[in-house]
């Protein structure tokens, strides 16, 4: 829907494309916010990692149901946290070392494969389902890829990758450089906007727009390539 979601803290804050705050969400009794999946944006999904929570925010970002203790489907600390487009959510921990939806009932659906020895000393740093394909970012390495029966399909090595996200065939992804399309069906790799600044904080690529979060602020870049 081309709405912009930014974190600081507690507070969720809901943007419109052209950069204006239209509504915001806070909680502090759960304590900050470890990450959001808006993928579904009339079912937002926020994790508190602090507590081993999650909850559902509408489209107003008003609460839908009450908390979700994780602890409830694991002894161990969940780590990363996204929606299903089977319905649910999946979580993950290091631990146990594989993911596990959890569907709409409550109940455990599936878990992966053991993912710990995809990519050599590199720690899953997200989770995301796409097009419902399951992939997994591991810190500097690259993404792996899991199909819908939670199965290996292919990891995909990317030097100092910080983070990605998926439009139709295309993952967009970042690295200190700047910001790379990776073309899934040619597997070509091209460098489409260069950071000014190595810690630029950009948040979201929108195909020809990158938004960069300031302090008070969302800023947009149109990049043309």
């Amino acid at each position: 829907m081309g709405n912009i979601y930014v974190v600081n803290g507690s507070q969720l804050s809901k943007y419109s494309s052209e950069g204006k705050q239209v509504c915001n969400f806070s909680d502090s009794s759960l304590g900050n916010i470890s990450s959001i999946d808006v993928s579904d944006p009339l079912r937002i999904l926020l994790f508190y990692r602090d507590f081993n929570q999650i909850i559902y925010l509408n489209n107003k970002l008003s609460n839908i149901g009450s908390e979700i203790d994780l602890y409830d489907f694991s002894d161990n600390e969940t780590e990363f946290v996204c929606n299903s487009q089977k319905g649910g959510f999946w979580m993950y921990n290091s631990i146990e070392k594989q993911a596990t939806h959890i569907a709409n009932n409550g109940k455990i659906a599936a878990q992966t494969i053991l993912l710990g020895s995809f990519f050599d000393e590199a720690e899953v740093t997200k989770l995301f389902e796409h097009n419902s394909y399951l992939y997994l970012l591991y810190e500097n390495k690259g993404i792996l890829q899991l199909d819908q029966n939670d199965q290996f399909v292919r990891k995909i090595p990317f030097q100092d990758i910080q983070d990605f996200q998926l439009i139709g065939n295309r993952i967009y992804y970042q690295n200190k450089t700047g910001i790379h399309i990776y073309h899934t069906l040619n597997q070509s790799d091209q460098l489409i906007h260069t950071k000014e600044d190595s810690s630029m904080a950009i948040i979201r690529c929108n195909k020809d727009r990158i938004f960069i979060k300031n302090e008070n602020s969302i800023s947009i870049k149109i990049i043309s390539f």
